[in-house]
């Protein structure tokens, strides 16, 4: 039986309709109680002042780390892309949920198309744009090209949002997601935005990319260690 004829038969069953009702409502909500119940403390947050704000831009997350901050970007009317898979619909309902469009796809299928409807739809709607850049499959904080594709096709600047928390859920998956609980202090870091210029060439992507993984890493050490340095100071309160 095919992936796809497999796929087909799991959406027919109740059981996976109740869920795909269920999940994201459940998702969203729960994301609102984090927010309402926690603390949040912005790094660098002129980034968002004097870009974010004023322009769309390309939101780079790592994979891990990127709940909380998808869930703080629906602010930004934008398009984030989706993996074809079935747990990807469950995702797909629960970005739409935050005030997303979406397209599907990912490195292993669909990945090419989806990228070019992304593009297409930033420029028709003037959408801001999102990306796990080290997904779907990692490795775990290892920037990939689509980023930088989506940049110089639309002229949006990258800009990084990684995010930590004093109290959260650390999975053991390839990403080791994190997931925060109410009542924590949430940090978020925003990393200096890359402008990606035309006229690339191979050489020219791969540094651009490393430019970004490079401030991606700096800002996520960054918000890890702010976190640290709260609950040390709660420690000796």
């Amino acid at each position: 039986m095919t992936e796809e004829k497999k796929k087909t038969e799991k959406g027919n069953r109740l059981w996976f309709k109740l869920v795909l009702l269920l999940v994201p409502r459940l998702v969203t909500g729960y994301f609102r109680l984090v927010d309402i119940t926690s603390r949040k403390i912005f790094l660098n947050s002129e980034y968002e002042d004097q870009v974010c704000k004023k322009k769309p831009f390309a939101c780079a997350c790592f994979h891990g780390t990127m709940l909380f901050p998808v869930y703080h970007c629906g602010r930004y009317p934008g398009v984030v892309m989706v993996s074809r898979s079935w747990d990807g619909e469950l995702i797909d309902r629960s970005i739409r949920r935050m005030g997303y469009d979406t397209t599907r796809g990912s490195s292993s299928r669909g990945g090419k198309e989806a990228l070019w409807e992304m593009i297409d739809m930033i420029k028709e709607r003037n959408y801001c744009s999102g990306l796990a850049v080290d997904a779907p499959r990692g490795p775990s904080r290892k920037v990939k090209i689509g980023i930088v594709v989506v940049a110089k096709e639309t002229g949006q600047p990258v800009v990084p949002l990684v995010s930590w928390a004093t109290r959260q859920i650390q999975f053991r998956s390839w990403d080791s997601m994190i997931l925060p609980l109410p009542f924590s202090t949430i940090v978020m870091a925003f990393g200096k935005p890359t402008a990606v210029p035309q006229g690339l060439n191979n050489e020219d992507y791969e540094n651009i990319r490393l430019e970004i993984e490079q401030e991606m890493l700096r800002v996520q050490e960054q918000a890890e260690n702010k976190v640290m340095e709260i609950q040390t100071g709660e420690g000796h309160s």
